[in-house]
């Protein structure tokens, strides 16, 4: 067993106002805040399977132009399993906050 913690930190307070396209059945959490961390607890057989789904989803990104077979440490493939995720919610995000809302392309993952 193992553990994945997932930080935020050094961010201000949300301010009392909701941004632009808040959802009107959730209240604002005005005055809260976005930083902490949150720890999962993964099985070693679980996390073995995680990093053979981001070995094969995130393939072209971690080989790249390097002749295979490519050493790749684990760390650096969750970190690229996050900037996915980061990247794909920023897309996400940009598509949501135009005006009207529009629907964002379909993943395509490589």
């Amino acid at each position: 067993m193992g553990t994945m913690a997932i930080t935020s930190s050094g961010f201000a307070a949300l301010p009392a106002t909701a941004p632009k396209n808040w959802p009107s059945n959730i209240n604002w959490p005005a005055g809260g805040g976005i930083n902490g961390t949150k720890t999962y607890t993964i099985s070693d057989a679980d996390a073995q399977q995680i990093l053979s789904w981001i070995a094969t989803t995130y393939n072209m990104q971690l080989v790249g132009a390097n002749p295979p077979p490519v050493t790749i440490n684990a760390l650096q493939m969750f970190v690229a399993w996050f900037n996915g995720f980061m990247n794909a919610t920023t897309n996400s995000v940009q598509q949501h906050n135009t005006d009207p809302p529009s629907a964002p392309p379909p993943i395509s993952i490589s």
